[in-house]
């Protein structure tokens, strides 16, 4: 895979080159631009798979580069000091819109993911690392339209699918909406409790407080909250209980 990197900041271009060596040997630097006519003439010449692109820099936007290119099958992450831009960036197809000053665990995240989505074939290790982090840390990073929020694993009860997007219900009774799928978090969290007891829904075992022994039923909280069990998966809910 290779790497473009746009930002008319030196030390931010050197600190996105620092992060993809140390974590991101597959990934090859492959060129890198302080402005858009310099930006627009590599990328159509190299055509990378990521691009690292900013929003205000020299000679205009980075929107502007966007609109000027002919190569555009890229994944696309932002990085920027201005979140006013986050619902642009979205509509561009952006993978992700991370702020300045970059946070090593957020950056990390960003490009996990696109790396899941070109080689698909890597996820099962991507995962691996996801959960070793969770496991280190105790905390999940989950990315909202306006913030960016470092969550306590443990404090998880259930999280609900609605197609591409993740709503997260925490024990304070907050809930965080991400535009991820559910199964994209299935295979991270299981490892730490959770089991999916429905298409729609993940819970946390931990936070289970009662259980209906009908065909199907439901699945109580000890937040108040209630879920549907399909009958395919009861089985297996009802093994691991038996474990705890």
């Amino acid at each position: 895979m290779k790497a473009f990197i746009v930002d008319d900041e030196a030390p931010v271009r050197q600190t996105i080159i620092l992060l993809l060596n140390r974590w991101f040997p597959q990934i090859e630097i492959a060129g890198e631009a302080a402005g858009v006519t310099e930006a627009v003439e590599k990328i159509d010449l190299i055509k990378p798979d990521i691009l690292f692109l900013d929003i205000e820099i020299r000679g205009g936007t980075g929107f502007h580069i966007l609109q000027r290119i002919q190569y555009k099958e890229f994944k696309l992450i932002f990085i920027t000091a201005f979140n006013e831009y986050a619902l642009q960036a979205i509509k561009m197809g952006a993978v992700d819109y991370l702020l300045k000053p970059i946070n090593e665990t957020e950056f990390r995240t960003s490009v996990h993911q696109i790396i899941q989505k070109v080689n698909p074939t890597s996820e099962s290790k991507v995962n691996s690392q996801f959960a070793a982090d969770i496991k280190t840390t105790g905390k999940l990073v989950l990315r909202t339209l306006t913030d960016i929020h470092i969550v306590e694993v443990k404090d998880i009860i259930h999280c609900v699918s609605d197609n591409t997007y993740t709503t997260f219900y925490f024990s304070n009774k907050e809930k965080l909406l991400v535009s991820k799928s559910l199964s994209e978090y299935e295979g991270i969290l299981e490892k730490f409790g959770f089991v999916r007891v429905h298409q729609s829904h993940l819970v946390n075992v931990n936070c289970i407080k009662r259980i209906e022994k009908t065909e199907g039923g439901l699945v109580y909280l000890n937040d108040g909250s209630s879920v549907p069990v399909s009958s395919r998966r009861k089985p297996m809910l009802l093994e691991l209980i038996s474990k705890l």
